[in-house]
C-alpha cells in the first residue's frame, strides 16, 4: 500500500488540478489466468470532444470517453487527452493489481427468518475490497434452520469470496423463528386484551346489546309494544397460543394461534300488539315472537396486531327466526281469517380481531302477515302484508 500511496502522490504533484476525465484510480485482483479487466474514464455527454488514450494494454475503441484496460502489471498508468472547443486536457489515472479481495462487512437486510426460508447473499449488503466483488461471495447453508427447542434462535451463516485461488470468510448471524413452538417471552399487553375478548365473548354481548336497543326503536314496537328480550351467549373458550412468527416481510412479530370451536350469541323477544291495515281485517292482534342469533366459527388461524403478517377474520352467519299469530277481527265482510307471521333476514358479517376488534355486518329483513281470508261473497284471498322492515346494521 505504500507503494500505490507514492504513486498518487507524484501523480498529483506531476499534474497538479487536472480536469477529471481520466476517472478514480481503480484496483482489481487477479485472476488465476490472469484475465482480468476494468474500465477507466468518465462518461461524456459532450458529442464535439474527441478522446486520444494511451497506456500499455488498451482493449477498446481508445477514441472513447470510457475504454477497457487489461492490466497485468502490479500497477499501470493510462493518459488521456481530450480535445474539445474549450481546448486540450490531458489527465491520467491508475489501474492497481492486487493479489487477493476480502470481505470488508456483512449486513443483513433483514431481522428475521422462518424456518425453512431460503438465504440468499442479496439478502445481504455485502463491502469487499477492492470494491464491484459482491457478486463472486457465496454463502452457506441455503436455508434458515433453527435446530434448537426455542421459538427463536440465532443460526451462523458462512460467506466466501474466492478470487486467485484464495478465499476470504466472514461469519454473519441471523434470527431464525420456529412458528411451531410457543414462545418463551409473555404476551403482551394489545394481545393479552385480544384474547380476554375471544374467550370471554365480550366484543359479541356489546353487539347484541346493540341489536337489542335497534329492534326496540323500530316504530310500530315502540309504539304499542316493549318487548320481553332475553339474551342467550353461548362461546366455546377458544384455545389460544402465543408464538413467534416472522412475517412475509421478514419482521419478527408475536401472534396468536387460535382455535375456537365455534360461538354463538343472540337473543329473543315477544311482543303483543294492536296492529291495522291489513287488506280486509278490521283489526288485527298480533302476538310476536322473534329470535336473532349470530354464530362465528369453527376457526382456526393466527391473529397479530401487525396486518403485514397475519390476519384472521371470522365470518359470521345469521339465523333469524319468527313464531306466533295473528288473531284477526271478525266483522264486516270478514268470515274467516288464517293468518300467520313470516320473516326473512340477510346478514354478511365479519369479525377482524386484527390491531383491536373490529366488526362489521349487514343484518335487515321483512316481517310480513301472510294467509288467508274467507269473506262473505264465499271468495277467499290471500294476504301477505308487510307488517315491518328492519336493518339493524
Amino acid at each position: 500500500m505504500k507503494r500505490i500511496y507514492s504513486i498518487l502522490l507524484l501523480l498529483t504533484l506531476a499534474w497538479g488540478v487536472q480536469a477529471q476525465i481520466a476517472g478514480p484510480v481503480k484496483t482489481v485482483v487477479r485472476e488465476s489466468d490472469n484475465s482480468q479487466t476494468t474500465t477507466v474514464g468518465t462518461p461524456d455527454a459532450s458529442p464535439d470532444a474527441c478522446y486520444i488514450w494511451q497506456g500499455p494494454h488498451i482493449v477498446s475503441d481508445p477514441h472513447q470517453p470510457v475504454i477497457t484496460v487489461h492490466p497485468i502489471q502490479d500497477t499501470e498508468t493510462y493518459t488521456v487527452k481530450r480535445i474539445s472547443p474549450n481546448g486540450v486536457e490531458e489527465d491520467l489515472t491508475l489501474v492497481i493489481v492486487e493479489d487477493q479481495a476480502i470481505i470488508v462487512s456483512i449486513t443483513p437486510k433483514y431481522g428475521c427468518y422462518a424456518q425453512g426460508d431460503n438465504i440468499s447473499v442479496s439478502d445481504f449488503d455485502i463491502v469487499t475490497s477492492p470494491a464491484g466483488y459482491q457478486d463472486r461471495v457465496t454463502c452457506s447453508p441455503a436455508t434458515a434452520q433453527n435446530n434448537v427447542l426455542a421459538s427463536a434462535s440465532n443460526m451462523q451463516v458462512t460467506f466466501s469470496l474466492e478470487v486467485n485461488g484464495h478465499t476470504d470468510q466472514k461469519t454473519q448471524n441471523i434470527l431464525v423463528i420456529n412458528p411451531d413452538l410457543d414462545a418463551s417471552e409473555g404476551v403482551s399487553y394489545n394481545i393479552g386484551n385480544l384474547a380476554k375478548s375471544i374467550n370471554e365473548g365480550s366484543a359479541f354481548v356489546k353487539k347484541i346489546s346493540d341489536i337489542e336497543k335497534k329492534v326496540n326503536n323500530i316504530p310500530f314496537i315502540k309504539k304499542w309494544a316493549p318487548c320481553d328480550w332475553q339474551l342467550d351467549l353461548n362461546v366455546t373458550p377458544a384455545n389460544i397460543q402465543t408464538r413467534n412468527k416472522c412475517c412475509s416481510d421478514h419482521t419478527r412479530n408475536e401472534v396468536l394461534v387460535v382455535n375456537m370451536p365455534s360461538a354463538s350469541v343472540g337473543g329473543s323477544f315477544s311482543c303483543r300488539f294492536p296492529f291495522y291495515g291489513i287488506p280486509h281485517v278490521a283489526s288485527a292482534d298480533v302476538l310476536l315472537n322473534l329470535g336473532l342469533a349470530l354464530g362465528f366459527g369453527p376457526v382456526s388461524g393466527e391473529i397479530s396486531p401487525n396486518t403485514t403478517c397475519c390476519t384472521l377474520c371470522i365470518p359470521a352467519s345469521l339465523t333469524f327466526t319468527v313464531a306466533g299469530g295473528v288473531g284477526a277481527s271478525i266483522g264486516g265482510d270478514l268470515i274467516q281469517a288464517d293468518l300467520m307471521l313470516q320473516g326473512t333476514a340477510t346478514a354478511g358479517c365479519q369479525w377482524c380481531p386484527v390491531g383491536g376488534t373490529t366488526f362489521s355486518c349487514s343484518v335487515g329483513g321483512k316481517v310480513s302477515v301472510v294467509g288467508q281470508v274467507q269473506l262473505i261473497s264465499i271468495i277467499s284471498a290471500s294476504i301477505e302484508y308487510p307488517l315491518f322492515t328492519y336493518q339493524l346494521y
